[in-house]
């Protein structure tokens, strides 16, 4: 069963902001923008897309000046083939990873384009926060406290933008609020940030 060998393989990247747990939150908002836009999808696919797609940010597939989700892709079909996944699926998986980030075109497919506004929302609200301050000073997008907080704001500009779907939109307008309540109260409680 090529899931249950998945799961127990991607169990061992653990990763405060890229790992598990980020690959099962991106799978379960996939299913609910699926139903909420009414459009039928591969869940397999889905479900194959949300264990690989950050795999190339992780040794040992990680690659200097390759993007993970081009890495991701490289690495996928050999992976998931060797566990059982159908071969005829794994093209399908390649585009959904390849164009999973929020600076990426999600092409034409319609679960490249569930996974990638998955993948969005999993950057903004309560949850993005989270992820992206749990990183500071692992990761070169937030060395210090001060960039992630940056970060937090440019993601709550722009990443709205970069949605698909209606309800992708609706769901992204919400965790809009969230990250911008978040900051107002963190700037209050340290002095308009002289505090921080």
């Amino acid at each position: 069963m090529w899931q249950k060998e998945l799961d127990t393989y991607l169990r061992t990247f653990e990763h405060p902001a890229w790992g598990y747990a980020h690959s099962r939150r991106v799978y379960a908002t996939c299913l609910g923008l699926a139903e909420s836009e009414g459009a039928a999808v591969d869940r397999d696919a889905l479900l194959a897309a949300s264990y690989v797609h950050d795999l190339g940010a992780f040794p040992p597939y990680r690659r200097e000046k390759v993007d993970h989700a081009d890495r991701s892709a490289q690495v996928a079909e050999k992976l998931l083939v060797g566990c059982g996944f159908p071969a005829a699926k794994v093209p399908l998986v390649r585009a959904i990873v390849s164009g999973h980030m929020f600076y990426s075109d999600p092409g034409i497919e319609v679960e490249a384009v569930v996974f990638h506004d998955a993948d969005v929302l999993d950057f903004m609200g309560c949850v993005g926060i989270t992820r992206l301050l749990a990183i500071v000073g692992l990761d070169d997008w937030t060395p210090d406290l001060n960039s992630a907080l940056e970060l937090i704001r440019k993601f709550s500009r722009e990443l709205p933008g970069k949605l698909h779907l209606a309800s992708a939109r609706e769901i992204g307008g919400r965790r809009r609020e969230e990250m911008r309540r978040y900051l107002a109260d963190l700037g209050k409680e340290t002095g308009d940030w002289a505090y921080l």
